[in-house]
């Protein structure tokens, strides 16, 4: 941890809740392999590769690093709605998570590990757009503060 946050600080900042950003820097399969690649970016950022199964199609997806944003480019074009599959690019290893469905509509989710941090669960319906980060440790995390704003670095 960076030190603590001068509450008196905070309490003086103009924060506008709906602007918080938090890029995943390092996004890895259960068995170890790293997701993040500088092939596509995606705003100037390496993009999170996976392997997409859709019906008898599969490619390529890169999602946006952003976390809540859900800007991608895919290899196969997949109808909202639809349930994908989601697989490590590397060792071919499902990214499915068995412990858990999309809260809001009831389908499979994938499973990110940030390693050392958390984890990324999100909806493998396309155009569900439900997203939880799980942080397990505030170890490797910090905050800055700014005249006008906090910034969490992951």
């Amino acid at each position: 941890m960076a030190g603590k946050v001068d509450e008196k600080k905070v309490k003086k900042l103009n924060l506008v809740p709906h602007v918080t950003q938090i890029q995943i820097q390092s996004a890895h399969c259960s068995k170890g392999c790293d997701l993040m690649t500088e092939e596509v970016k995606i705003r100037g950022m390496k993009s999170i590769k996976v392997k997409i199964k859709w019906k008898d199609k599969e490619g390529l997806i890169y999602l946006d690093p952003e976390f809540g944003s859900y800007k991608h480019v895919s290899e196969i074009d997949v109808p909202d709605g639809e349930i994908v599959e989601f697989f490590c690019p590397h060792c071919g290893t499902s990214l499915k998570n068995e412990e858990e469905i999309c809260r809001s509509c009831s389908a499979p989710t994938f499973v990110f590990d940030l390693p050392g941090e958390g984890e990324i669960v999100g909806c493998l319906r396309k155009g569900c757009f439900e997203h939880t980060l799980k942080i397990v440790s505030f170890d490797s995390m910090h905050l800055e503060v700014d005249e006008n704003f906090i910034k969490m670095i992951m």
